[in-house]
């Protein structure tokens, strides 16, 4: 029982405000010796309900995390329900289509359904990326309330992935704005200067996105214009998978 409640406790340290911590944040919030934390976190890590940052020696919640969180949705497996309808929208679209998870202060690639053209982009399931960059990323972020937006803010370093990464809090505020307005967001180069992409949230019950959908390709095939024409598709099956769950 110990075990259990110790494992219970590392796990519930981590919260979209302390989304990383380290061994010794940890031991000081549970009272407990770093070196039974740091058997807690290697073991989690195992199963990959946590995962280590090897440069900085700090912790997140792992992508099985996710696993616990979708249980209030009602459903056993968002990504098989999914599943079909990204098959639709990659057949429609020509291109590939993602799916991804909001796991604390990031996001997940949870799932993919491969576009068959010769020269196509493909993503590595599991692969965690920064909110503020990208089309995935900023679906979810536009869905945070304003209190919950501005705390993320405060607690970010929008660092540069790309030369087209924003940079600047104003802008990213704005940009937040008018994806928004438009239901979707696109993205070209500002997480990987050769793809592009557009993409939309996937609510449960709540305001609140947990996982969105995306349509990315290499950056020449997918030019403002086509964008703007996959924006309604990608909206349309969002909302498909979110009626879904809210009907679980």
């Amino acid at each position: 029982m110990q075990s259990v409640e110790r494992v219970a406790g590392v796990l519930l340290c981590f919260t979209s405000g302390e989304p990383e911590l380290g061994v010794t944040d940890i031991a000081q919030r549970l009272d407990l010796p770093k070196s039974a934390v740091h058997r807690v976190l290697e073991a989690l890590t195992k199963t990959g309900l946590t995962t280590k940052e090897h440069d900085r020696g700090r912790y997140r919640l792992g992508p099985r995390a996710t696993e616990l969180s979708l249980a209030t949705l009602g459903t056993v497996d968002v990504r098989a329900l999914a599943q079909p309808v990204m098959d639709e929208l990659r057949d429609s679209s020509g291109e590939t289509v993602t799916l991804s998870f909001l796991i604390g202060a990031m996001r997940v690639y949870v799932a993919q359904a491969e576009s068959r053209q010769d020269v196509r982009m493909t993503v590595e399931v599991g692969r965690r990326a920064p909110l503020y960059a990208g089309a995935s990323g900023r679906a979810m972020l536009m869905t945070f309330s304003e209190s919950e937006l501005e705390q993320y803010l405060g607690e970010i370093d929008l660092a540069p992935l790309t030369e087209h990464t924003v940079r600047d809090r104003d802008t990213l505020r704005e940009v937040l704005a008018a994806d928004r307005a438009r239901g979707y967001t696109e993205s070209s180069g500002e997480r990987d200067p050769y793809a592009a992409a557009v993409a939309a949230p996937i609510l449960g019950r709540g305001s609140r996105a947990f996982a969105c959908f995306s349509i990315c390709g290499p950056h020449a095939r997918l030019a403002e214009s086509t964008r703007e024409t996959f924006g309604p598709s990608v909206v349309a099956a969002a909302a498909t998978v979110s009626e879904m769950l809210r009907g679980t």
